[in-house]
């Protein structure tokens, strides 16, 4: 899995790149051979006005699929990873379920429609 963070209106310094890649690496491990890309946006919105204002967004490609999006804003940038990484790894897992269910429902459906085709009938 690729990771590529981006940050706009703030130098990133190397402690915080490190948090961001261990925290997306860590709650997307189970699905690692499963996602192609993931981008970290991390954006300081007001500047040095300070308030709530540090944002966090994570974009992952799954392979095949539609990108899978998740954002948060905190006052701190920590938090905003910490809580965006949940959300994305929840995100994440409800997806890759469905395909799952999607996959062993079809499979059931066509052994299903095969043993209906081929019974000897006397």
């Amino acid at each position: 899995m690729l990771v590529k963070i981006h940050a706009r209106g703030f130098a990133l310094s190397e402690a915080l790149s490190d948090y961001a890649d261990s925290k997306i690496r860590l709650a997307l491990g189970l699905y690692k051979d499963k996602i192609r890309r993931s981008d970290i946006f991390l954006t300081d919105i007001n500047g040095p006005r300070g308030g709530e204002d540090m944002m966090c967004k994570i974009k992952i490609e799954p392979h095949g699929c539609t990108p899978i999006i998740a954002q948060e804003t905190a006052s701190d940038m920590y938090d905003a990873i910490n809580i965006c990484s949940n959300r994305i790894k929840r995100s994440a897992g409800r997806h890759f379920d469905r395909v799952l269910q999607r996959r062993k429902r079809f499979t059931a459906n066509t052994q299903s429609h095969k043993e209906k085709d081929f019974r000897p009938t006397i």
